[in-house]
């Protein structure tokens, strides 16, 4: 006698259907094994140093602890109450940005300055035997000269840094500066206007 099976066809539909479900789920596992894998070289650097990081932190501490100062010279030695406005906001972003920087380093191997620059005591020096309307014209050349000079520090860092969270301080701080030239642009116009 002869039997036939007539669940056959289904019997290979299902053979083949858990085929191709073994594929799908083997090829899943693989895809999902790929893209999990860690590449270490794609971790943030947030622990190490590298030496431009360290030159900045003592670049960047001379020129914020300089501003400092110049903002405080700004409002013992300026007139017009533009200067003052700029000298008071110097004074406050600059604390902040300082006390930002020294949270950063603080329990790290890097150095950050208590002093300026000798050039920068030297000009203020300058710019501190001078008042009234002397000192504001010269202060506002000098600000747009320094932030000038200020700039490339923040863009050689953020270029050339390895601590991603000092990167960060600095483009942040990068956009600081570039809004107070703007500022001192617009306080030196407001004093060729009143002529001074």
């Amino acid at each position: 006698m002869r039997t036939s099976n007539v669940n056959q066809p289904a019997a290979k539909t299902f053979s083949r259907k858990a085929r191709i479900t073994g594929a799908v789920l083997l090829s899943s596992f693989c895809l999902v094994g790929m893209t999990s894998c860690e590449d270490e070289d794609d971790d943030p650097i947030l622990t190490t140093y590298n030496q431009q990081d360290r030159n900045f932190a003592i670049a960047t501490s001379q020129s914020l602890n300089a501003q400092l100062d110049f903002g405080q010279l700004a409002l013992d030695n300026g007139e017009d109450d533009s200067v003052l406005e700029y000298g008071t906001m110097l004074v406050s972003e600059t604390t902040e940005s300082k006390t930002e920087l020294e949270g950063i380093v603080n329990g790290t191997d890097v150095d950050i300055s208590d002093e300026v620059s000798d050039a920068m005591q030297a000009k203020y020096d300058e710019l501190a035997a001078l008042s009234g309307e002397d000192f504001d014209m010269a202060f506002i050349d000098f600000q747009l000269e320094t932030l000038d000079n200020a700039m490339s520090i923040y863009e050689n860092q953020n270029d050339n840094g390895e601590n991603n969270t000092l990167k960060a301080f600095s483009d942040k701080t990068l956009g600081k500066v570039k809004d107070h030239r703007e500022d001192a642009r617009l306080v030196k116009i407001e004093l060729e206007a009143e002529g001074i």
